[in-house]
């Protein structure tokens, strides 16, 4: 709990000493000491869940084992998905140093604090270099813009914190290389869990397109594309389709480990006003014979309402989802699991 502890003392004291140098209240909060900018941001969640299958599973759902067969169904919540975040840059002659720290309270692991480090990395940025190393997200995991780690991913917009079925990569440590010419962004990561990861993004006005792929031990290699394309001002279409020899475990643990198989999700994204956003997403994962899953498949549908908190650094978040799930494995067995989830969140930015 000592981490926990001196974690929240420094996102509770930290603004106060700086509340002199702090921007008002309708813009990001930030301040200076001495050279170096910090600006703290994160929010305060509270989520719901009613699913009609009785899981082990917290609000963060396991995808690749929902229950096979019939169940009771049950409702629960949790405040665990609030996150705390600390960006810091410090200018330095021609070279930018970035760092960056995340974290949540959704450690389930028995006898440990429920505090966990999501993302902590340091950045130098020269010209048009930059050199990354840390925990941050795989570069296998897609962005709506760039390839930066710390915001602009495409992790879809739904409430549930595992993201959705067909999205590939998780946050790893990593140490990351990355240039950027004109349109183009291009980089190429070692991960720690031995994968070589290298990916190209493309903007085009709001058109972002990217493809990469990855190499690793055992013969592990696969290679994936892509897109966020707008067809309106208020409506665009995402997805990334994914496939891998020996490698389809990075589809979020879905498929079993060195196994073989293809992933997708298309998802689209309607901003009806500058406050409410619908979505609707479909993803599957696919594996090849081996024991386990042979297939998974999820299809959602929700909205995210923002409120503006007037005087206040932040806003109120108001959402609901309804997701479906179908689950296969090789031996015949089969299960099915729905739920509706729902969430208010105080966002400070």
């Amino acid at each position: 709990m000592q981490k926990v502890t001196i974690w929240a003392l420094c996102a509770l004291i930290l603004p106060v000493l700086a509340a002199q140098d702090a921007k008002k209240p309708g813009g990001p909060f930030t301040f200076n000491l001495g050279s170096l900018k910090l600006r703290p941001y994160g929010f305060a969640e509270g989520i719901g869940l009613s699913r009609s299958a009785d899981s082990t599973d917290s609000v963060s759902t396991k995808f690749g084992s929902i229950p096979l067969g019939d169940s009771d169904n049950e409702t629960i919540g949790s405040a665990r998905h609030s996150r705390m975040s600390l960006h810091g840059d410090l200018k330095t002659g021609p070279v930018q140093f970035t760092g960056y720290l995340e974290s949540d309270f959704m450690n389930f692991t028995p006898s440990q604090s429920p505090y966990r480090w999501r993302q902590y990395w340091a950045q130098a940025r020269y010209g048009k270099w930059e050199l990354l190393g840390g925990q941050a997200w795989s570069m296998l995991r897609p962005n709506r813009k760039g390839i930066a780690t710390e915001s602009d991913m495409l992790n879809t917009d739904v409430i549930e914190p595992a993201y959705h079925v067909g999205l590939v990569g998780s946050r790893r440590r990593q140490l990351r290389l990355t240039r950027t010419e004109g349109n183009y962004t291009m980089a190429v990561a070692w991960e720690a869990n031995g994968n070589w990861v290298f990916k190209v993004a493309r903007e085009s006005g709001k058109i972002h397109l990217e493809a990469g792929g990855f190499s690793g031990r055992s013969d592990r290699r696969g290679g994936f594309l892509a897109q966020v394309v707008p067809l309106s001002p208020k409506l665009r279409i995402v997805g990334q389709q994914f496939s891998a020899s020996r490698g389809a475990d990075e589809a979020l643990g879905i498929a079993p480990k060195f196994d073989s198989g293809m992933s997708a999700i298309e998802g689209v994204e309607a901003q009806i006003t500058k406050n409410l956003e619908l979505y609707s997403y479909a993803g599957f994962v696919y594996a090849k014979r081996a024991p386990g899953n042979r297939a998974v498949n999820e299809y959602s549908l929700g909205f995210n309402r923002r409120v503006p908190a007037p005087g206040m650094w932040g806003s109120m978040l108001f959402s609901l989802q309804y997701s479906h799930f179908n689950r296969a494995t090789w031996l015949d067995r089969v299960g099915h699991m729905d739920y509706v989830m729902y969430r208010v969140r105080y966002v400070i930015n």
